[in-house]
């Protein structure tokens, strides 16, 4: 510690105004969309707040012989908006996939970066990817377009999206009825963007179909209609309805979808049933087709049709899986009162880790998201297995799995990554499919919110999962250390690194939020407050990041331009500790102190050689005037008369001031990083006792890169520790600490590597495979 004296100075006249600089605590209200009657100040939907809905009959077949989808669709459109629309837009994903669409030519294929002497690395799926979307020619093919009563309507292909023109405009209010037909070649795997099929051991298919039918395109008050077209980063904005669809596959499929069943007693055996029954008692997964069963259909494939009918409400979008391959699990989870369905379907090549772990990451998610967020309001939940890696829909989710062996082990990442993945993509349920957030425009509105509450239940699974999350909050601090710190605040397909820009950032950030910044109590009830207020609805970003303010009773500015909008990191460096004594004027004291002060560094080493040597003036007196023997720091009857004099001066509150007898420390805290947080400092005394201090983020709010915090003492202190607990996500722990510990390290030992000798392999090619065969000294 630095020991420093403070005087007594008194000061006459008013307080100088303060000029704070706007900076990292500027408002954001310029920077957001103005409130309004539908969307409110609070973040809460207004009275003028509506949305549009859009309910669907489709019959659809899964032609297993040509690859392809075959369907027809009737949509009610109910315009709920104050205005009158000329034309519709709908979404036709699977345009996506066709050679001349702005995903596939705008792709820039695997990467081939590096030194040009050397042979580049390129990943071999990429290069599958790459060759595979070049030769596939996919796309929506439309038949008859028309209006409820059959009369064809004209439309317009753009991209990803298709322009309906209506013969006169759709009043506010009003409803109208479009039909029509398609069809859709099935990507493969290779190629596999959120749908696709994979193949299975003995050469049949799984197949998870979503972006399959022509769907509306949102269309609201901040946006109109969102047309940008679909170029795979960027998802999907949908309006709610309801579903009714039939799926005719190959009569022994299993097919999973959206929805209910309607049909059991059509689709599914009486053992079937009964095993489906139990299994909506039972708080374990139940078999309902077994493996031993689908490897069955698999030996002795049927040759007739099936159609499985299912019904959604109040939901955004509908997707199915279907393979005769796949065997079925589930469970029942008691949420609120009532029983949902927990449901997997998986075959034989992902049975050691589907069959184990799925049904109950499912039942995980509802349980802690429903706690979390908001009740889960739909009767089942699935998982299903197949060429997607990761994709949610409403009540069903895709996932998959790799590197599976025939003594069915795999290895770690591949075990947690089954567990992780599931429940993100069955937490997706909430967001966007709940809390219907515009995919297309803001990727970390749901992604990143989906992953903050994905990080909650993973680490409550198991201990390796938390040890996972542990080490991803380490990778996002260091990322967000890094020179090329991309915003979060960005479009969708604009996106650098999407990965940390829409998932772990965000997630990071709501995470403090939570646990250190607002609190668990104060977080939850904001964050629970904005899923009530927008569960069937269309948030904004904005609506969020006031409805966090609103309901915490917290100016969250600060945090948002931060984290949200800016680039900058976490790292506040305690710079330095030091002590004051309060120096009460008294000469007998005040003077040690001065001279103390004066010889407290050491004489350089010329000085001290001199030290014991006869001074020139010694020698003669005639050099030696008053100052010769003059001692500025002995204290004179003089000095002492002023003093009593001065004491004599003060009033009694002046006089008790200078009683004071304690210690301020005064800690410096630098801003290193550029995003100023609140700070919790830890002191440690000479008894080994300690005191916490915490102080709040508006401490940074002068603007200044460093702040002093006074730390009032009765003994002496001998560390001070900024952030133990690790809380703030500071990228640089060992800044935190005064006085800075010695930094421990360790190496090891390595031999010379041997360079390779192709003469030695050319002209004795057995005695390596000799050395190999001898027999290891023990």
């Amino acid at each position: 510690m630095i020991l420093k004296r403070c005087y007594l100075v008194l000061l006459f006249g008013g307080f100088a105004s303060l000029s704070f600089a706007d900076g990292a605590f500027g408002q954001l209200g310029n920077r957001w969309p103005s409130p309004s009657e539908a969307r409110l100040a609070s973040g809460a939907p207004g009275p003028a707040y509506w949305q549009q809905e859009a309910n669907y009959r489709i019959e659809v077949e899964l032609d297993e012989r040509r690859s392809m989808i075959i369907g027809k669709e009737s949509i009610e459109y109910v315009n709920h908006s104050p205005h009158d629309l000329s034309y519709l837009w709908l979404q036709l994903d699977q345009n996506m996939f066709s050679r001349q669409s702005k995903g596939v030519l705008s792709d820039q294929g695997p990467n081939f970066e590096g030194k040009p002497e050397e042979p580049r690395e390129v990943l071999d799926r990429d290069f599958r990817e790459f060759l595979y979307q070049r030769d596939f020619e996919g796309g929506h093919r439309l038949g008859a377009v028309t209006d409820g009563g059959g009369a064809p309507l004209p439309f317009a292909i753009v991209e990803t999206n298709m322009r309906v023109d209506l013969p006169e405009p759709l009043s506010s209010g009003e409803s109208i009825v479009l039909k029509i037909d398609w069809e859709y070649p099935i990507v493969d795997e290779a190629f596999a963007r959120r749908t696709g099929r994979k193949q299975l051991e003995g050469g049949d298919y799984v197949y998870q179909i979503a972006q399959w039918y022509p769907r509306m395109c949102a269309y609201y008050d901040e946006e109109g209609w969102q047309v940008k077209p679909y170029m795979n980063k960027g998802e999907f904005a949908l309006e709610f309805g309801d579903f009714e669809v039939s799926i005719t596959a190959p009569e022994d499929f299993v097919v999973a979808a959206t929805g209910e069943l309607q049909n059991e007693r059509e689709v599914l055996s009486g053992q079937q049933r009964s095993r489906l029954e139990a299994a909506r008692e039972s708080d374990a997964p139940v078999m309902i087709v077994t493996l031993e069963e689908a490897a069955e259909r698999l030996e002795s494939p049927a040759e007739g049709k099936r159609t499985w009918r299912f019904k959604a409400e109040k939901v955004r979008d509908f997707a199915f899986a279907a393979s005769r391959g796949y065997a079925w699990d589930a469970m029942a989870v008691e949420i609120d009162g009532k029983s949902v369905m927990a449901m997997s379907a998986y075959p034989r090549e992902a049975a050691p880790l589907w069959s184990r772990y799925s049904t109950e990451a499912i039942a995980l998610t509802l349980d802690v998201y429903s706690d979390v967020v908001y009740n889960y309001p739909y009767p089942v939940a699935w998982s299903t297995w197949g060429p997607v890696y990761g994709m949610e829909y409403p009540m069903i989710s895709f996932q998959s799995s790799w590197d599976i062996d025939e003594e069915e082990t795999y290895p770690e990442r591949v075990r947690n990554y089954v567990i992780s993945v599931i429940v993100h993509e069955v937490g997706h349920n909430w967001f966007p499919m709940i809390i219907n957030s515009d995919e297309r425009q803001w990727m970390w509105q749901d992604e990143g919110l989906n992953s903050f509450v994905e990080d909650i239940a993973t680490t409550r699974f198991d201990p390796r999962l938390r040890e996972a999350y542990r080490r991803s909050v380490k990778s996002t601090i260091d990322r967000m250390d890094g020179s090329k710190d991309p915003a979060i605040m960005v479009a969708a397909d604009n996106l650098t690194w999407p990965g940390y820009q829409a998932y772990s950032k965000p997630a990071l950030g709501l995470t403090l939020l939570r646990e250190s910044i607002l609190g668990e109590e104060l977080f939850d009830f904001a964050f629970q407050e904005y899923a009530r207020r927008w569960a069937f609805k269309r948030p904004t970003p904005a609506d969020f990041f006031r409805t966090m303010e609103d309901a915490s009773g917290t100016n969250l500015d600060w945090f948002w331009r931060a984290w949200f909008y800016g680039t900058d990191h976490v790292d506040l460096s305690l710079e330095s500790v030091e002590l004051f004594r309060l120096d009460d004027g008294d000469p007998s004291v005040s003077k040690a102190w001065d001279k103390q002060e004066r010889y407290e560094n050491p004489d350089t080493p010329m000085i001290a050689r001199l030290e014991g040597e006869t001074y020139y003036a010694a020698r003669k007196e005639e050099l030696q005037d008053w100052y010769y023997g003059y001692d500025e720091f002995e204290v004179l009857e003089k000095d002492v008369e002023d003093y009593q004099s001065s004491l004599e001066d003060l009033e009694d509150w002046q006089r008790d001031l200078l009683q004071f007898d304690g210690r301020i420390y005064v800690a410096t805290v630098k801003n290193v990083g550029g995003i100023p947080m609140p700070m919790v400092l830890d002191v440690t005394f000479e008894d080994g006792s300690e005191r916490r201090l915490e102080i709040p983020v508006d401490i940074w709010r002068p603007g200044k890169s460093s702040v002093r915090v006074p730390i009032i003492a009765e003994m002496p202190v001998v560390s001070v520790e900024l952030d133990r607990a690790n809380a703030f996500a500071d990228s640089d722990l060992e800044n935190n600490v005064f006085p800075r510990p010695i930094r421990e390290g360790r190496f090891k030992l390595k031999q010379d590597e041997k360079e390779d000798n192709p003469m030695r392999e050319a002209l004795f090619p057995d005695k390596d495979e000799e050395k190999a065969e001898e027999p290891a000294e023990r």
